[in-house]
């Protein structure tokens, strides 16, 4: 059986730990992970994916050993790294996993179902839906397992 391989971009370790629990139940999928908008372009750079599982919320760089060393937050990080993969012809799904219901735009707040109406009208193809995490509530690995079975063929 060949396996499929997921990168999986995350800077939150409690939900990377819970993501990555469920992930692991998959045994045709490989996950690597990076942590910031700038080590998830080079692991895109390196490698082929069969599908990347992104978060929205993430820092330019991966942590340091020092505060302030993971660089500025991005609200709409992972909405950079879909620009990096449509610029560079990644022809490849895209999910969102957030934690978050709204975020805040430059002109105005931005809510889920009008972050996915966006992403689904400028990453045709490429972004295919979204899936909203929380800590304390197990609805996101059903989504997410239902998504991940319609895009790889468990």
């Amino acid at each position: 059986m060949i396996r499929k391989k997921i990168l999986f971009v995350e800077d939150d370790e409690p939900k990377l730990e819970q993501v990555l629990a469920l992930l692991e139940t998959f045994t045709e999928i490989e996950v690597i992970v990076a942590k910031s908008l700038n080590g998830a372009c080079k692991c895109i750079d390196r490698e082929d994916y069969d599908l990347v599982l992104l978060d929205m919320s993430l820092p330019t760089f991966d942590n340091g050993m020092t505060v302030g060393a993971s660089g500025r937050q991005k609200t709409f990080g992972g909405r950079e790294i879909l620009m990096y993969l449509w610029e560079n012809e990644k022809d490849l799904p895209v999910l969102v996993l957030t934690q978050f219901k709204d975020f805040p735009g430059d002109e105005g707040p931005v809510n889920l179902p009008q972050l996915h109406a966006q992403l689904k009208k400028d990453f045709p193809g490429l972004y295919r839906d979204h899936i909203y995490f929380e800590h304390n509530n197990d609805a996101w690995k059903t989504t997410l397992t239902n998504l991940l079975c319609g895009i790889m063929t468990c």
